[in-house]
Order: structure tokens, then sequence, then C-alpha cells
């Protein structure tokens, strides 16, 4: 078995990961580049953008656009494998995306959703096999929701890719049990190192971060949200949130769908994915979905606004200005506040990933950050590293400081790759060095 990190030895987002054994080949994400980042090309990749395509596929972990967003660039009948409600996520995202002014950006998304309809689904611990590689997905808790590890077996030798994963989630507490039992004899980790450069942070637990929120919207009336669109947990603990405050909860159509793909395939399993989208008479914690558009703007409209004003809301918005005429009637009262639930280095001028649209959105109005990181934090990276205890080591992938990983976590053996460098799973480090 031979490995390849085409792309994410030292940077955050845009990972390819590819495992080869005896002409096979999978291929773990293709995403692109995060924002601002300076821009890599990669060479043409034989199974995967060019070549003989037979004996390959590409495995995704989850539905950011820097680890799925190149699929369109693969070879067009290339097996491509997602789970289920990630791929219905992403689906929803693009089809919406594909129909924007910009006609070379839609044309883009297009292009994804076009390609979005061969793709394949996987089942959570169901085994996958291309040809002698055995390819198992291990559900994990992340900021999109249905993200996946992967366990990779062939020729003797077990890989765990951990894809984008996190300690503090909802579901976080099944992450060591499941690794216990699936992720036993590795003999490599591929782990992600998103946090790496915050060893001392103390990250707060989404549970934390809802209970914060419905403090807030039992002091202030008329909330507003800005947090992502297929951000799930964050968005249902919100609504969740709102109801325990009892404050009505609003979005949007297109939230709505996005909400309900997750409810309809997940309620049975977890009662937090079940919402009553009943518009039920004179009950409080109500949900709405607002339909209506008043020019090319949003407002409440018939005994919608009357309902609302009395009782109060959350609403969830993006940096649309179709947003803008019902935040500013609302931020003149005292009552009203407006939340920032993203990673803030979209707003820092100073970082690459710097957003000026969504800055220049919120720069009229006063808001609080309230937000936690959908990545594991040294601690957690530290106990999967323990329990899964790999034979030949940790190398880094989605770092910018893979360097920091023999610093951190002394105990391990790190192998730092650079990108396109092939290493050879049946030879050790030390044999290597």
């Amino acid at each position: 078995m031979k490995l390849t990190i085409h792309r994410g030895t030292n940077q955050i987002g845009g990972c390819v990961t590819e495992i080869e054994s005896n002409g096979y080949r999978v291929f773990i994400d293709f995403g692109e580049q995060l924002p601002g980042m300076e821009k890599i090309e990669l060479p043409p990749i034989d199974g995967l953008t060019f070549g003989d395509i037979s004996k390959s596929a590409l495995f995704i972990t989850h539905y950011h656009g820097d680890h799925i967003g190149k699929i369109s660039d693969t070879v067009a009948d290339l097996p491509i494998y997602v789970g289920k409600t990630g791929l219905a996520i992403y689906n929803c995202l693009e089809s919406r995306l594909s129909h924007i002014p910009d006609p070379q950006e839609a044309e883009k998304h297009q292009k994804i959703v076009e390609r979005i309809r061969k793709v394949k689904i996987f089942e959570k611990f169901q085994k996958v096999k291309i040809g002698e590689i055995s390819i198992t997905p291990l559900v994990v808790d992340h900021s999109a929701f249905d993200a996946y590890m992967f366990v990779v077996e062939a020729d003797n030798k077990r890989i765990l890719h951990t894809g984008d994963f996190r300690g503090h989630g909802f579901r976080s507490d099944e992450l060591v049990p499941m690794l216990e039992i699936y992720a036993k004899d590795i003999d490599y980790i591929i782990s992600e190192g998103s946090n790496i450069q915050r060893p001392n942070a103390i990250i707060q637990t989404e549970q934390k971060l809802q209970d914060d929120f419905k403090s807030q919207f039992k002091e202030y009336k008329y909330n507003f949200v800005l947090t992502s669109s297929t951000n799930i947990d964050r968005i249902f603990s919100l609504y969740h949130a709102a109801k325990d405050a009892k404050r009505c909860f609003v979005c949007d159509d297109y939230q709505t769908k996005i909400m309900k793909i997750v409810s309809e395939n997940h309620k049975q399993e977890l009662s937090f994915y079940d919402i009553d989208y009943e518009q039920k008479t004179n009950s409080v914690g109500r949900f709405f979905d607002l339909r209506r558009y008043h020019g090319n703007s949003f407002s409440f409209a018939g005994k919608l606004k009357p309902f609302l004003d009395k009782h109060g809301f959350c609403m969830l918005i993006r940096s649309n200005d179709d947003f803008n005429p019902i935040l500013e009637e609302y931020v003149k009262s005292n009552e009203t506040k407006i939340y920032y639930s993203m990673w803030n280095g979209y707003l820092d001028a100073k970082k690459t990933a710097f957003n000026e649209s969504l800055y220049n959105f919120l720069k009229p109005y006063q808001y609080e950050v309230m937000h936690t990181s959908g990545h594991a934090d040294i601690q957690t990276l530290n106990a999967v590293f323990e329990v899964v205890n790999p034979k030949g080591g940790v190398l880094p992938i989605h770092t910018d400081a893979p360097e920091k990983f023999q610093e951190l976590f002394s105990g391990q053996t790190i192998i730092p790759l650079k990108d396109g460098e092939v290493f050879d799973c049946n030879i050790s480090p030390i044999d290597k060095l």
C-alpha cells in the first residue's frame, strides 16, 4: 500500500489524498482551496482527473467546499461516494447557487449539480470494496452534518483518515467508543490539524453555546442570527434555544428545505432533529417558514407581524441584502440583538479568508460574536491518537503548521510529508530514514 497527499500537507482546505494498492486507487476528498489562499494548481492526477478510472473511486468526508468542491473536475464516470444526508444537503446548496446572477459562478455550480446526479451513497460502518481496497465510513461530529472518517484496508495495512471532526459537539460522546470498535490495529492515522496553532484554546461546547443563546433570547425579544445555512447542529440548537425561551423561530424556505432533509432522515434516531413544522394557532415557540417576499426583501406580512411582535423571535439571516430592510426596522428597538455565529476570521481583514461582502453587510450593525469551532482541539486529537495507537505513526493533513504535531504529540511518531510525496506504508518510518 502506498499513499500520497496531493495537496494539504501544509495548508487547511483543498486536500486530496490517494491510497493505492496493486493498481487500485482510492481518493479521499477533492475540494477547492479556501478563499484568499495562494492558489496551488494541482497537476493532472492519474485515475482522478485523467486516465483509466476502472480501478479508482473518490470518497468524500463531508460537503464543505474545501473537501468536495472540485468533483466536477474528475473524469466523468469516476465513481464518487458520499453520505446520504450530506449529499442531499450539498445538492440543495448547489442547486440554489446555480441560479445566482453571476453567470460564470452559476455555470460552475450547475456543473456540480449535474455531477451530483451520478454520485453514489455509502452507509455508515458498511464496507465498500474497490478491488482489493476496502473502505469503512465512520460517522463523526463536525460543523458539516453527516461527516465521516474512513478506515482504509489493503495489503495487510489499515489506515484511519480522520477527515474533519471535533470532540465538543452534540454527538461527540460517540467518538472514542466508535474508534475502540472500528479503528483497531491501525497502522497509520492521516489526521486533520486545523486548530494545531491554538494549543491552549478552551473551545466552548455546542451545548454551552445553545444555553448561552437561550439566555440571550430570554433577555432580548427580537433576535437575528447570521450563521452558515449548512451548519446543521448550530441551526437546530438555535431552534431549540428559541423554543425553550418561548420565542418563535423564523427562517426562509431555502433554510427550511435543508432542515427538513436532516429532520426527515434523522428524527427517528435522535429527537434533537425532530421539529414540528405545523403552525399551531396561538402557540409560542412556533416554526415559521418565511416564504413571503415583498419587492426584493423579507418582511412579516398580515397577521404574522403582530404575532411575532408580541411573542418575539429568533430569525436566521445570511449576508444577503434582502435581509437589510427587516434588520433596519427592528434594530431601532432596544429589545433587538444581532448575533454573528461563524468563524471571526471571515471578518478580519488581516486574514487570508477575509470576506469583504460579509464584512460590509454587518458593518452598519452592532452585533455579538457567538460561535464555536467545527474542528478538534488538541485534547481531542491526543485522545484519538491514544485510543487508536497507530503502529506506524501520524501523518498531518489539513493544517498550516504540521511541524507542531511533533511538539504537541511527542508520544507519537509524526511523519510529515510534502504535497505529492509518495509514502510506502510497507516501509517503516525508521527504515525510511
